[in-house]
C-alpha cells in the first residue's frame, strides 16, 4: 500500500534525446543544447505555461566540454533559453552518476517544503552530458609574477579518465565493479551474457519504436536540429546499441584483477540529455497537468568506496521503505548498468527478475551520459510502466565513490 503521509509529486512531463555514441552523431552539440532539446519537449507534452514553472535544476558533470558554452552557467542558461520567468532560479546539482536522479529529488524537496520555507510548486528537472567533448587540460599553474600568466609546461589530464580513478580510496571504476562482482561470486561469463542481452534488448526495442510503428521508447525524441559546426543532424534512435555475440565479447581482454571487465561488458561513452517537469498535486490539478505518474519514495545512501557498486542495493531498499511498499510490488525495475559485474553484484544481493529489469537493454548498451542517465531512466521508466500496465517502478544508479540513489514512481490510476 502506498505511504499517505508522502509528499504527493507527479511527473508531468518527461522527454530523453536519442542517446548517441561517443563521437558521433550528437558530438558536436553542447550539453546545453542537448539539455533544451530535452526541456523543450518535456514542457510541451507537460503543456504546463513556462511562466509556472518556479524552479529549475540540472545537472552536468563534465564541464567545459563545448567552447563558448560557459558550462558554469549551465543550469541558468537553458532555463533563460527555455524562457522561463526571469525571476526563475536554476540550480546545478552534481551527485556523478546519480545527478540525474538527484535533479527529481532536489526537485520534489523544494516542492515537499512548506511555502515558509520554499515556494516553489513546479520544477524543470534536466540533465545533460556531452562526453565525446570532455577536453584534455593542461595543469599549468599560475605566475607568482603575474596571475593572469600561466608557468611553462605542467602535466597533462584526459578529464575522462580523470573520473574514472578514485585516488582516496585506491581504486577506479571498474576495479570497484570487480570487485564488488568478485564479492558476489559474479563470473566473467555471466557478465559477457549479460552485456549480449543488454545489446540484443536494446535493438529489439529500437525495432519495436514509435519511430518504427511501435509502441516502445515513447520517451525519446527525435533530434532535428543544427550542430555547433553548422551541421544538419537527425538522429531517432540511440546510436550506441549493437549487434555482438558470446564469442566476440569472450575475446575482449578483462582489464580488472579479476578479469570481470572488459571494453564490451562496461557502459558506454556518450551523449545525451533528459528532461522532467514535476509538480505538487495541488498544483498540477489546478494547472491541468497530467497527474498519473508521482514520485512514491526516493533513496540515497552511502556505501564502501571499493565497491561502490552496491549503492543501489542500500537505496532501493530506502526508497521502497518511503514508499510503503515491498520489492515485491515493484512490476519494473531501472537499474543503471555502469558494468556488467556491478550490474550483477545488485541483482544477486536483491534477488532481482530479470525479466522486468531493463526491459529494454541499459548502459552497457544504450550508453551512459553520466549527469543525464537518472532523468533517462525515469522517462523510460514511466512510459514503459504505461504500456505495460505496471503500478510501481523504480530507477537506480550506483555512484562513484561509494553511494547509491534510487527513485520509485506509481501509475496512480492503478491505485
Amino acid at each position: 500500500m502506498k505511504n499517505d503521509e508522502f509528499p504527493q509529486v507527479v511527473m508531468a512531463g518527461a522527454a530523453r534525446t536519442p542517446i548517441g555514441v561517443k563521437c558521433g552523431t550528437l558530438s558536436d552539440f553542447g550539453p546545453e543544447d542537448l539539455a533544451v532539446f530535452a526541456c523543450e519537449e518535456a514542457i510541451r507534452r507537460s503543456g504546463i505555461d513556462r511562466d509556472k514553472i518556479d524552479a529549475a535544476v540540472g545537472a552536468n558533470v563534465y564541464q567545459f566540454t563545448a567552447p563558448g558554452m560557459q558550462d558554469i552557467y549551465f543550469p541558468r542558461n537553458v532555463a533563460l533559453r527555455c524562457h522561463l520567468n526571469t525571476e526563475t532560479p536554476a540550480l546545478m546539482v552534481q551527485r556523478i552518476c546519480g545527478s540525474g536522479l538527484q535533479t527529481v529529488i532536489n526537485g520534489f524537496q523544494q516542492i515537499a517544503l512548506p511555502d515558509s520555507v520554499d515556494d516553489a510548486k513546479a520544477v524543470l528537472c534536466f540533465g545533460s552530458e556531452s562526453m565525446s567533448r570532455a577536453p584534455r587540460i593542461v595543469r599549468s599553474p599560475r605566475s607568482n609574477a603575474n596571475f593572469w600568466e600561466f608557468t611553462e609546461g605542467g602535466a597533462v589530464e584526459d578529464t575522462i579518465l580523470l573520473g574514472l580513478n578514485h585516488d582516496l580510496a585506491e581504486t577506479t571504476m571498474m576495479g570497484t565493479a570487480d570487485e564488488y562482482g568478485a564479492r558476489l561470486g559474479v563470473t566473467r561469463r555471466e557478465c559477457d551474457e549479460f552485456a549480449e542481452q543488454s545489446h540484443a534488448r536494446a535493438r529489439a526495442a529500437g525495432r519495436q519504436s514509435h519511430f518504427n510503428g511501435g509502441d516502445a521508447l515513447r520517451g525519446m525524441f527525435a533530434i532535428d536540429e543544427t550542430d555547433l559546426t553548422g551541421r544538419p543532424v537527425h538522429l531517432a534512435r540511440d546510436e550506441c546499441a549493437r549487434k555482438t555475440s558470446l564469442e566476440e565479447l569472450a575475446k575482449l581482454p578483462g582489464f580488472t584483477a579479476n578479469k570481470l571487465v572488459s571494453p564490451g561488458n562496461a557502459s558506454e561513452i556518450c551523449d545525451g540529455a533528459a528532461a522532467l517537469v514535476i509538480a505538487g498535486l495541488e498544483r498540477a490539478e489546478k494547472l491541468g497537468l497530467s497527474t498519473r505518474y508521482r514520485v512514491a519514495g526516493y533513496g540515497v545512501c552511502g556505501v564502501e568506496p571499493r565497491i561502490m557498486g552496491q549503492g543501489p542495493v542500500p537505496s532501493i531498499k530506502m526508497a521502497l521503505a518511503r514508499a510503503g511498499i515491498e520489492q515485491k510490488d515493484v512490476g519494473l525495475f531501472e537499474i543503471n548498468e555502469a558494468f556488467a559485474a556491478q550490474y550483477l553484484g545488485v541483482e544477486k544481493e536483491l534477488e532481482l527478475d530479470r525479466e522486468i529489469t531493463n526491459v529494454n537493454g541499459g548502459a552497457i548498451a544504450i550508453g551512459h551520459p553520466l549527469g543525464a542517465t537518472g532523468a533517462r531512466m525515469l522517462t523510460d521508466l514511466m512510459y514503459e510502466m504505461e504500456r505495460r500496465s505496471v503500478r510501481y517502478g523504480c530507477a537506480s544508479a550506483c555512484i562513484g565513490g561509494g553511494q547509491g540513489a534510487a527513485v520509485v514512481i506509481r501509475d496512480s490510476e492503478l491505485g
